[in-house]
């Protein structure tokens, strides 16, 4: 039994690093279920080309769409940003997109997956690489930027990123291992 100590003691140390951030670096470019109704996205996402912005920034950002109204209109289809901004109000496509739009980031991923492992529906929020490390920007439930690695083995998991360079699958296996891609 002690040979399995020192293996069973690096498993463990290991742990979090296996669980510390939703894998945006195993995505393969691919089309998704979703590409039909992803007009309003591709367009934000296709005219973003500003600098990566502060962090300061991204979190006043964030707070300003966490105040926006949940407002739910279609079941897959995001409200363009200049809709949301002038209603103040949005689904979690709508805000995530508005928010997109607002960073000017071309590094920004508007990703589409799980809030939790449990939920029924799907959801909608940003990855955004910054110092290093994800963030999960997510203006529906999250009025502050969090550290992907700080999020549950149950939380934020990934099915589907798109960028300005296209639509993303994720694998469904290892959606928690640590992210390696920058793009």
């Amino acid at each position: 039994m002690k040979p399995l100590l020192p293996f069973l003691a690096a498993a463990l140390l290991a742990a979090p690093a296996l669980y510390a951030a939703p894998v945006l670096s195993n995505a393969r470019p691919a089309s998704t279920p979703y590409d039909p109704y992803m007009r309003p996205v591709e367009t934000v996402l296709q005219r973003l080309n500003g600098q990566k912005p502060s962090m300061e920034r991204v979190a006043a950002l964030l707070r300003k769409a966490y105040s926006f109204e949940y407002v739910f209109d279609t079941p897959y289809l995001a409200t363009p940003p200049h809709i949301t901004e002038a209603r103040r109000a949005g689904d979690c496509k709508a805000k995530s997109l508005w928010m997109a739009r607002e960073m000017n980031d071309p590094s920004v991923r508007y990703v589409i997956g799980k809030a939790h492992r449990n939920s029924r529906i799907s959801h909608a929020w940003l990855m955004w690489h910054h110092n290093g490390q994800w963030w999960v920007l997510d203006p529906t439930n999250l009025s502050r930027p969090v550290p992907a690695s700080r999020t549950g083995a149950d939380e934020y998991l990934v099915n589907y990123s798109y960028t300005k360079a296209g639509s993303f699958r994720h694998s469904p296996t290892g959606r928690r291992a640590v992210a390696g891609s920058q793009r």
